[in-house]
C-alpha cells in the first residue's frame, strides 16, 4: 500500500523533542528544513501499490536513509545501526523524538532501491541541484558548461583467473545437483580444488606449461559434471539451465578470446582498460560522469552498457543533464579520450591540448579547469561508494552510479552550510573585538562622573 505520511510533532509524556535537544543550527537540521521532501513524496509514490499489502514505510525515511548512506559511505547494515544511535540523523528523516530501534530491516532499502529504479532515483541528484540555486550556492549560468568524462565501476567479484572461473563452477553445479536430488558419480570438489591451487603455484613460478596441464584437468572435471546432470535430469528448470550454459562457456573460452565470461553470478561483467600505470584491467562497468566546470556539482551520472567507445557516450551523457537540470549546455569539456565523438547536438566541444589558439584568458581557464573532474571521480570511488558496486545486476550498478553523485552532493551541502556557519561565528568574534575599545571609552565615561559626585558629596 502507499506509505503513510511521516508524523509531525507527535506527543509524547516521557521523552524530549529534538528541538529541546539538538542544535538548531547543526548543518543537518538546516539541510533538511531547505530539502523539498514533498517534491520526492510525489516523485516516488507511484512505486508503492495503492490498495495492496501493509503500508509502506515513509519516502521521506526511505530517501533520508540512502542519502545519508551515500553521503557518508555506509552499508544497508551500518546505516540503519548507526541512524539508531544518531538523533541528527533521524531528525534529518523527519523524525521528532528519539528512537531505540530502526522502522526497517536492512533489506528493506535494498528492495525498495529495485522497485524504485535508476531513472527515478536521479531525482535525488536533481533536488541537490535545486537546493544549491535555492540557496545561492550553485548560479544557473554554471549549469550551461559542464565537465564529462568517464570511469569503471569495479564489480564486487574477484579477479577472473581461468582456474579460479572453472572451480567456482566445479562447485556451483555440485551445490546444485545435491538441491535437486542427482546423485553424481563425482563431485570433483578436492580435486578440482587441488588443480587450481597448483594452477596458481605455477603461473606464479612461470611453469606454464605445467599450469596449462592443471587447467585441462579442471576443463575435463567441468566438462564431466556437465554432461552427467543433463543425463540424469528429465525436467530442467530455468535457473539449472542458465548455470548449465555459463558452466560450458567457462569450460570452452580461451585466454585470447572476446566477450569472456568473468564471473558466474555477475555475466554482465566487462574487461576494462583505461590504460592506468598501476591496474591494467579493471572489471565492472563503465560510468560517465558530468560536472559543472566551475564549481564541481555532480549534474549527472549514467551506466554505458557493454564498454562503449568514450565519445560515442558524450550525446547521451549531454542530453542526461539537460534533462535532469532543465537548462541546455552550451559548452562541454572533454580530455582526449574523445576525439573523433560524432557529436552534432547544440553544445560546443572542447577537447583538452587541442585549439589553443584565438581563444581568450576566460575560455583558457575554463578548459584548465577540465582536470578537475579527475578528483572528484577519485571522491566518488573512495568516499561514495562507486569504488566497488556491491548491487546485483546492471539496474544494480546504474542505483550505486546514481545514488553515489546524490552522496556526493548532499556532503557538497553540508561542507557549504558547514562553512557559512563558520564564517558567521568568526564574523561575529570579529565585530566583538573591534567593539572591544568602544566599550572600554563608555564604561571609562560612566564612571567619571560616578567619581565627582563622591568627591562633592564629601
Amino acid at each position: 500500500m502507499k506509505p503513510k505520511a511521516q508524523p509531525r510533532d507527535t506527543f509524547e509524556l516521557f521523552q524530549a523533542h529534538f528541538d529541546q535537544l539538538l542544535d538548531p543550527d547543526h548543518e543537518l537540521i538546516q539541510l533538511a528544513k531547505q530539502i523539498d521532501w514533498s517534491s520526492l513524496d510525489a516523485a516516488f509514490v507511484d512505486t508503492y501499490s495503492p490498495d495492496l499489502g501493509a503500508p509502506g514505510k515513509a519516502i521521506r525515511l526511505m530517501v533520508g536513509l540512502h542519502y545519508l548512506k551515500y553521503a557518508f559511505n555506509e552499508s544497508d547494515e551500518s546505516v540503519v545501526a548507526r541512524w539508531v544511535e544518531n538523533p541528527y540523523w533521524q531528525y534529518f528523516c523527519g523524525y521528532t523524538h528519539m528512537q531505540h530501534e530502526c522502522p526497517i530491516h536492512p533489506t528493506s532499502m535494498t528492495k525498495w532501491r529495485n522497485r524504485v529504479g535508476a531513472e527515478r532515483l536521479e531525482r535525488l541528484i536533481a533536488e541537490t541541484i535545486e537546493l544549491a540555486i535555492r540557496e545561492k550556492h550553485l548560479p544557473k549560468r554554471d549549469l550551461e558548461r559542464v565537465t564529462v568524462d568517464t570511469t569503471v565501476q569495479e564489480k564486487n567479484i574477484t579477479y577472473p583467473t581461468d582456474s579460479k572461473l572453472l572451480y567456482k563452477a566445479i562447485v556451483k553445479l555440485g551445490d546444485a545437483a545435491k538441491s535437486r536430488g542427482i546423485v553424481l558419480r563425482q563431485s570433483y570438489v578436492r580435486v578440482g580444488k587441488r588443480a587450481a591451487v597448483m594452477a596458481g603455484r605455477y603461473a606464479h613460478a612461470r611453469q606454464f606449461k605445467r599450469m596449462r596441464r592443471q587447467l585441462r584437468k579442471l576443463r575435463t572435471y567441468v566438462g564431466r559434471m556437465i554432461r552427467d546432470i543433463r543425463r540424469k535430469t528429465t525436467d530442467m528448470d530455468e535457473e539449472l539451465a542458465t548455470l548449465l550454459d555459463r558452466a560450458d562457456r567457462v569450460r570452452c573460452q580461451q585466454p585470447k578470446d572476446k566477450n569472456k565470461l568473468y564471473s558466474l553470478h555477475e555475466p554482465e561483467v566487462q574487461c576494462i582498460s583505461k590504460g592506468k600505470a598501476h591496474k591494467r584491467y579493471e572489471f565492472g562497468q563503465k560510468i560517465a560522469v558530468a560536472t559543472t566546470n566551475r564549481s564541481n556539482w555532480i549534474v549527472a551520472s549514467r551506466l554505458c552498457e557493454n564498454n562503449p567507445y568514450d565519445g560515442h557516450t558524450l550525446a547521451a551523457t549531454l542530453a542526461a543533464t539537460e534533462d535532469l537540470t532543465g537548462v541546455a549546455v552550451t559548452d562541454a569539456y572533454v580530455d582526449k579520450g574523445y576525439r573523433g565523438h560524432g557529436y552534432t547536438g547544440g553544445a560546443e566541444v572542447h577537447i583538452a591540448g587541442l585549439g589553443k589558439k584565438n581563444t581568450g584568458r576566460a575560455e583558457q581557464k575554463r578548459k584548465r579547469r577540465r582536470s578537475a573532474i579527475e578528483p572528484k571521480i577519485g571522491h566518488l570511488k573512495s568516499d561514495h561508494r562507486m569504488g566497488r558496486c556491491f548491487l546485483a545486476r546492471l539496474c544494480g550498478d546504474a542505483i550505486n552510479a546514481v545514488l553515489a553523485a546524490a552522496g556526493s552532493n548532499l556532503r557538497k551541502l553540508l561542507g557549504l552550510l558547514r562553512r557559512d556557519r563558520r564564517r558567521l561565528f568568526f564574523a561575529l568574534c570579529d565585530s566583538l573585538i573591534r567593539r572591544i575599545p568602544s566599550l572600554i571609552r563608555r564604561i571609562m565615561s560612566l564612571q567619571r562622573p560616578c567619581g565627582r559626585r563622591m568627591a562633592i558629596v564629601g
